[in-house]
């Protein structure tokens, strides 16, 4: 199970999640990221904390989380955000941190 509310995600540990991205610009038109962009999701049991529990990269506009990827991890609150780097320097977090939720399961 993966549900999305308000950019925060709550899916069961074990899962496979695949998240579509949907980048605006700043006018509400869709941003087209090019083949040298970097969108990278991000995620850490703290905002405060330097260890990385899992980090992704988009790929044509998805974030796909394999099952492998959080099945062994503590059930419970992390935080995530998503942050678009272009070959020019440019850098925006386009999610700002948000909390990403493994919540329990019975079979694994």
């Amino acid at each position: 199970m993966v549900t999305v509310s308000g950019n925060n995600i709550y899916m069961t540990r074990g899962d496979t999640a695949t998240l579509n991205l949907t980048i605006t610009n700043e006018d509400g038109s869709i941003y087209t990221p090019s083949d040298t962009d970097v969108i990278l999701f991000t995620v850490k049991k703290s905002t405060l904390d330097q260890d990385v529990v899992l980090q992704k990269r988009a790929l044509d506009g998805k974030i796909t989380i394999k099952a492998t990827e959080t099945a062994s991890l503590p059930y419970g609150t992390y935080y995530y955000d998503v942050q678009l780097t272009r070959d020019d320097g440019f850098v925006c977090t386009v999610i700002t941190p948000k909390t990403l939720k493994l919540c329990e399961e019975v079979t694994f």
